[in-house]
């Protein structure tokens, strides 16, 4: 899990997310490698407390994050934790040799809700 501020990156890479603005907007980023973490809850409960502490801690008014737009898995968590999808961004990543549309994702602290995390 890592998140960034947009604004700490450089003006090429604000540019990647394609919004007007970037004050007080992060970047967030969850992969679980191994595979038998998956389907367990981990990522949605990490998820919602690093938006919890975006929001809370750092006065966060947007967060976005970029799933590659046939990992469903992802986009599912982030969606139960909030997100909703705000628009595609054509060849976006370059994963293992080749370039990947991906979902702008996007939740702000009105739509932010905890997930029954039992």
């Amino acid at each position: 899990m890592q998140y960034c501020a947009l604004n700490d990156l450089s003006q090429t890479d604000r540019q990647l997310y394609h919004l007007d603005q970037t004050d007080y907007v992060y970047a967030i980023d969850l992969f679980i490698g191994e595979t038998d973490y998956w389907n367990k809850g981990i990522g949605t409960k990490i998820l919602s407390a690093v938006i919890s502490y975006l929001f809370e801690q750092r006065q966060a008014d947007k967060i976005v994050i970029d799933p590659h737009v046939d990992n469903l898995r992802a986009i599912r968590c982030y969606e139960k934790c909030g997100f909703v999808k705000v628009k595609l961004l054509p060849a976006h990543e370059l994963h293992e040799g080749e370039y990947s549309d991906c979902w702008l994702m996007a939740i702000d602290p009105k739509n932010h809700c905890t997930p029954n995390l039992q």
